[in-house]
This record gives C-alpha cells, sequence and structure tokens, in this order.
C-alpha cells in the first residue's frame, strides 16, 4: 500500500486506431471530481404519544461512488445533518452522532474505529424538554490510519493499519463494516435511547508503483507488451515446475509462469501473464500448448483470527485462525503476435490476462482480518496429464501473492490485449 496519490498521467491520444482498448479514465479514482453528493435519509418514528413526531439521519456520500450506501474516498469529510420534530415535548439529554469501523464475523463485531461528537446536550440547570423542530448538521473526519493492539492477552503489541475498503458479503468468513450512527440519549434508565443507524462505504487510495520503463513505452505506442526475454526487470518469474504424463505415456514437460511487475494490478485492469512450456514430446508440447488447456485464476483468501482462536492456535508461529479461499477471473490465453513469436522445436510460449473486475475489493490488512490474493496455475485441463510437484493441494501447480488496488501507478494506463472472442 502506498501514501497519497500522485497524480494520474493522461492516456495517448493514439488509442482509437488501434484495437487495443485503454481502460477508461472513468476507472481511476484520480479522474473523478466530487463536485456533486449522493444524499441517504434514515427516518425513526419516536414511540409514545404521538405519531408524528419523527427523526432523520442523512448521510451526504461521493456522488460518484455512492450506490446502494453513501461511500467516501480516502481523504473525504463524512457530512451529514439530522433532523427532529417534536411534536409534544421529549425528555431527551443529549444527541450524539457517531461514525464506526467493525470487523464482522458471524454475531461477532470487533471495533477497531470510533469517533463521535455531541450534537446537543441538555442545559444542567433547565427543565425544558425537547420539543419542536431542530437541525444539526455535522462534519467527521474519517481516520486514514487507526491504532490497533492486537496479539493474545500475555502479549499484547500496537500495531497501526490503513483504514480498509469496506467488504461485507454474504457467506463470507468475516468482512468489514462502516456504520453512522445518531444516538438519543433519555435521562430515565428505564427508557430505552432512541437510535438510527445507516452503513457507509469507504475507499482507501491505493496506488501501485510504475510498471517497467518497456512497458510504460507499450502502452504508450499501443504495441504489444515485452515478454520476459526481451524486459526482464519488467517479470516476476517463478521457479519451473514439471508435469509428467500424457495419454498413459512417461512424458516430462517444464511450465513456467510469469507475472508482469510490479506485483500490485488495479481493480478494473488486468493482471498481464506469460506462460513457456518445454518438452522433447512434440505431441504432448501441442496439448499444453493448447490456451483451452491453460488454467489460471485470481485466488481469494479471507484469514480471521477471533478471541476463541487465539487460545487455540499458535500465535506464535503465525497461524491465523480461520480462512476461506475463492477462486476468481479465470485468465485468457492466445499465442504472442507473429511479429513476436517464433515457434521453436521444443517450446512454446503463450501471452495471458486476468481481467480483474472493477468492483473488486482490495488487498487489506487490519487486526486479525486479512483479504489477500494470489495467482494459481491449476493443473492443466487435458486427459492424462499430472503434475510432478509436492504441491497437491487442490491441484496446484504453482501460486503467488499479488496485491489488488484501487488507483493507477503514474504514467499511461493499462492495456488489454487479449482477442476478442
Amino acid at each position: 500500500m502506498y501514501d497519497s496519490p500522485p497524480p494520474l498521467y493522461g492516456v495517448s491520444s493514439d488509442d482509437s486506431d488501434t484495437g487495443l482498448p485503454g481502460y477508461s479514465q472513468a476507472v481511476s479514482l484520480d479522474a473523478i471530481k466530487f463536485d456533486s453528493s449522493a444524499s441517504f435519509t434514515h427516518n425513526l418514528v419516536f414511540k409514545g404519544r404521538s405519531s408524528n413526531s419523527c427523526a432523520s439521519l442523512t448521510l451526504y456520500g461521493d456522488g460518484s461512488f455512492s450506490k446502494e450506501f453513501p461511500t467516501y474516498l480516502e481523504g473525504s469529510t463524512l457530512r451529514g445533518l439530522v433532523k427532529v420534530n417534536l411534536e409534544k415535548p421529549e425528555s431527551i439529554s443529549m444527541v450524539v452522532v457517531s461514525i464506526r469501523g467493525e470487523i464482522v464475523s458471524g454475531r461477532s463485531k470487533h471495533a477497531f474505529f470510533e469517533s463521535s461528537e455531541t450534537l446537543w446536550f441538555h442545559p444542567a440547570k433547565s427543565s425544558r424538554k425537547l420539543q419542536g423542530e431542530h437541525t444539526w448538521p455535522f462534519a467527521m473526519n474519517i481516520p486514514q490510519q487507526v491504532k490497533l493492539t492486537v496479539g493474545p492477552n500475555d502479549s499484547l503489541r500496537p500495531e497501526s493499519a490503513r483504514l480498509p475498503h469496506d467488504c461485507l458479503e454474504m457467506r463470507v468468513l468475516a468482512g468489514v463494516e462502516y456504520q453512522a450512527a445518531v444516538r438519543f440519549y433519555r435521562p430515565s434508565p428505564l427508557k430505552t435511547d432512541y437510535r438510527i443507524i445507516a452503513p457507509f462505504g469507504y475507499i482507501p487510495v491505493i496506488r501501485p508503483h510504475p510498471p517497467s520503463y518497456h512497458r510504460q513505452i507499450a502502452y504508450k505506442e499501443n504495441v504489444e507488451i515485452p515478454n520476459p526475454a526481451v524486459d526482464p526487470q519488467g517479470w516476476c518469474t517463478l521457479p519451473p515446475v514439471w508435469i509428467a504424463g500424457f495419454s498413459r505415456q512417461a512424458v516430462k514437460a517444464t511450465c513456467t509462469l510469469s507475472l508482469a511487475l510490479p506485483l500490485s494490478y488495479t481493480r478494473g485492469s488486468v493482471i498481464p501473464l506469460y506462460l513457456t512450456l518445454q518438452s522433447e514430446d512434440i505431441k504432448a508440447l501441442e496439448a499444453l500448448s493448447s490456451p483451452n488447456t491453460i488454467v489460471c485464476r485470481l485466488r481469494r483468501t479471507i484469514r480471521y483470527l477471533s478471541a476463541e482462536d487465539f487460545r487455540e492456535t499458535n500465535y506464535c508461529h503465525g497461524k491465523l485462525g480461520k480462512f476461506q479461499h475463492d477462486h476468481f477471473e479465470l485468465a485468457t490465453w492466445w499465442l504472442p503476435s507473429t511479429q513476436a513469436w517464433e515457434k521453436e522445436t521444443f517450446k512454446r510460449s503463450l501471452c495471458g490476462e486476468i481481467v480483474l473486475p472493477r468492483d473488486l475489493k482490495p488487498t487489506t490488512f487490519v487486526g486479525q482480518f486479512r483479504l489477500e490474493y494470489s495467482v494459481v496455475l491449476l493443473s492443466f485441463a487435458s486427459n492424462g496429464l499430472e503434475s510432478s510437484g509436492s504441491n497437491t493441494n487442490q491441484n496446484i501447480l504453482l501460486t503467488h501473492p499479488v496485491q489488488i488496488a484501487t488507483a493507477f501507478a503514474p504514467g499511461p494506463l493499462p492495456r488489454s490485449y487479449a482477442p476478442e472472442l
């Protein structure tokens, strides 16, 4: 993750002259102007003798991001308005608005930050009750960093964390939730306080470092990005893995996967890949190099360590409680262009991409909650092929961690080179 974002450079004006689509600046956080807001109002009817007494909480989110609920970009101020209309006098001692971020797992919730502001309080010497119409606007800063205390009780330690993206989905192990609330305190302990609770979203600005010089030139000039042999500084090449067995024959082949550097990719763009296959068996090599046989995906891992997990887990050895894997987008593969690809007898190379959805949640680390991503190469989808590597977990041949970001790197925007289907 990176600090405050530098300005985003424009994309080449030659985009319309090629078949290589550049990603629109509408995807980027940098190119969006916050000259409009979206309002979301939650109402409350006071219980009692008068059905006309009511209150409301309105939040004003960034108009470009707010859909189901108000959403705020890192560095934004949460603005809102509390209204109350009391037809008859009501015993209220104080009106407080608060914002809160929580890690949610099942029915348990753990707050990692909370801030509050008193909008109104009853004068100490006054016996008058609150009545009539009242309006209280408010503005609250959303912190970019939070200080946490993590670890088991016998070895607690302080830790700073970037405020995470909201992430609350059904059927997931844990997630991150934000809420704004207004509370009408009542002086009598026998009476329940009135509350209005409203969800909101938050987007941290996570920006990758720029890609290699040669890849930036390729993006700018609308040409195919250079492969690892031409641009070794622009790729992370993983150790080769052996693939054995084809049509019940003792055949050996090696597979080498490369991921474009840096290993941080903006949602709404792509993860560029490059795959090299080598074998002295031409028939096996042709089968392996068919784009339909290569199974490479983006995998999301959610990890959460609850208080109970601390008692059951050897925390000192780095184990992190419960986890959940989800496989996302499948990579698309194609042969390099005829200008850049020469068919070698015992070697085949393919270009690939994993398309990242625009609403993909970014990589997150906060307290005992982790949302991580990796690129995994699975067993080839061809009959009679087996991997000879030691990693047999879910037929994974290769895996490597990557970061998902929310903003583009400085320089020309990334492009998709996958052929149209």
